[in-house]
């Protein structure tokens, strides 16, 4: 077990999992600011903090990325910071630095000031003192119009898992052993309570399905995310009342659906929320209406309501990008609000033209595919179809190629990384200035030769027989001939459209 002296309560004896979060990426958060109505600043070059980096994947990812950009990843757990440091090393990342740092001793550092500043979760594992350091944190280092990314656990949705949580670590605190055997004695023992008819799981469904789900979710995660000492779901509206305390005011959602009320809130939800003056319990009231259990909260400070011209220059300016093949594009998803279907007359010719290359909004008005479109419609269009999950902004064209060199590198290295699961690799795109998520037999196609055959016959050669289990649809694929129908059905997806979009974005050649 760690040792309690520099843990502060957290799980620090299993290494966290190396994912990727989108939402933190410096253009999607600048493009969250613009639909809040808000002009935060728009420096170039910024400096960028990731709190609570983990393994450092995404603030790496995100400065090969973003050349354009000084990052820096802080987290106290050395393993972490050792893996981070490893990682852009290998890469060749010139403009990314990790630091191994209590936020206490990150009070205390000789920092530059920060124009962003992230942290994914951190919020609700750690105890109130850590919470006043980031808070001065963000006080003393964020600059005047700089962003900040929140991310925590939420009520009212977790309200009945708060009870779980604390069964499992008070289960898990009274064993010996591994903590991963530790973990798996506690969620065993919940189980054996659920089905000796316990009425906390008959009546709270929400614990009941958590706790299903934990049994199929990475064990690393699981230990991370329920077993620290701390674990606290907040209301929207405390923690904007915290974060004020540094001069900071909600800005947006990083979810970029939810800042469209009509597909988060049915029509009575919707006028409900309007009669509230206040914006803190606006939000508050949403999360009810969608019994909210995660938020992804863009705050600003000091930054300034910006007036419709503003925000239209604003928006002529910014560049899209498909974020999904055009072919598995989408105009029908199921929201909080219910499914919503939209009219491929009016939605689909963005997703035309930027299948062709990415296009700023100005350039979109005048595509041939758009001439239907007035700006309205357009508006209307870019900012539904960034709300199914279709398009995203992108970076600018200029610095492309300098960004193209650093995506590559960074790319080769992540390739390179043995492979020891199935979960999805996000590789660099210097266009979105983000991450795009390959499963593993992409993975496997994009280290082999070009030629279909020759990439099936090697993916295969790996695959069957090995020590990694695909899956689909939740199975495990355990036979050759279904292993290789999925991998000949994956190469032609692969070859025909995901490896074309790949291209587009700049993540292969």
């Amino acid at each position: 077990m760690a040792d309690p002296s520099w843990s502060e309560g957290y799980v620090v004896d299993l290494d966290y999992t190396r994912g990727y979060f989108r939402d933190l990426s410096p253009v999607h958060l600048r493009f969250a600011t613009l639909l809040g109505g808000v002009e935060a600043a728009d420096a170039a070059p910024y400096t960028y903090y990731e709190l609570g980096c983990g393994n450092g994947y995404s603030t790496a990812l995100h400065a090969a990325a973003n050349p354009q950009g000084r990052f820096c990843g802080v987290d106290f757990n050395p393993t972490h910071i050792h893996n981070a440091q490893k990682l852009a090393q290998e890469a060749g990342i010139g403009n990314v630095r990790f630091l191994e740092k209590s936020f206490a001793e990150l009070l205390e550092a000789d920092l530059e000031d920060a124009d962003f500043i992230a942290l994914h979760g951190v919020w609700s594992w750690v105890g109130d003192e850590q919470r006043s350091q980031l808070l001065e944190f963000m006080r003393r280092r964020l600059k005047p119009g700089g962003i900040v990314y929140l991310s925590y656990n939420c009520l009212p949705g977790l309200a009945q898992v708060a009870p779980l949580q604390r069964l499992l670590n008070e289960h898990a605190g009274t064993g010996t052993g591994e903590r991963m055997d530790k973990v798996r004695r506690s969620m065993e023992f919940a189980t054996r309570l659920q089905k000796a008819g316990a009425s906390f799981f008959a009546l709270n469904p929400v614990a009941a399905g958590r706790l299903a789900t934990m049994g199929t979710q990475d064990p690393h995660y699981v230990a991370h995310e329920y077993y620290n000492a701390n674990w606290v779901p907040f209301f929207h509206a405390d923690v904007a009342r915290a974060l004020a305390g540094a001069k900071l005011a909600y800005a947006a959602s990083a979810t970029l659906m939810d800042n469209f009320e009509q597909f988060v809130l049915s029509p009575e939800m919707a006028k409900l929320a309007a009669e509230l003056g206040d914006r803190s319990l606006a939000e508050t009231v949403k999360d009810f209406a969608r019994n909210q259990v995660f938020r992804r909260d863009v705050y600003t400070r000091g930054a300034p309501k910006a007036a419709p011209p503003q925000l239209d220059a604003m928006l002529a300016r910014t560049r899209f990008a498909l974020v999904r093949p055009r072919s598995v594009c989408r105009l029908k998803s199921a929201t909080p609000a219910g499914e919503v279907t939209l009219q491929p007359e009016s939605y689909a010719p963005v997703l035309d033209a930027l299948a062709r290359a990415p296009m700023t909004f100005e350039e979109l008005a005048r595509a041939p595919e758009c001439a239907a479109l007035n700006r309205g419609k357009l508006r209307q269009a870019v900012f539904g179809m960034a709300a199914l999950g279709n398009l995203l902004p992108a970076l600018p064209a200029a610095g492309d190629d300098a960004r193209r060199e650093a995506a590559s590198r960074f790319n080769q290295a992540a390739l390179r990384t043995p492979i020891s699961g199935t979960a999805d690799l996000a590789l660099a795109s210097p266009v979105l200035g983000g991450g795009v998520p390959t499963n593993l037999v992409d993975r496997l196609f994009l280290v082999a030769p070009r030629d279909p055959d020759q990439a099936i016959a090697r993916t295969l050669s790996i695959l069957v027989g090995g020590k990694v289990k695909l899956t689909k649809d939740g199975k495990t694929l355990d036979s050759a001939q279904d292993i290789e129908a999925y991998v000949r059905d994956r190469a032609r997806f692969f070859f025909a459209d995901f490896l074309p979009f790949l291209r587009l974005l700049g993540v292969t050649d």
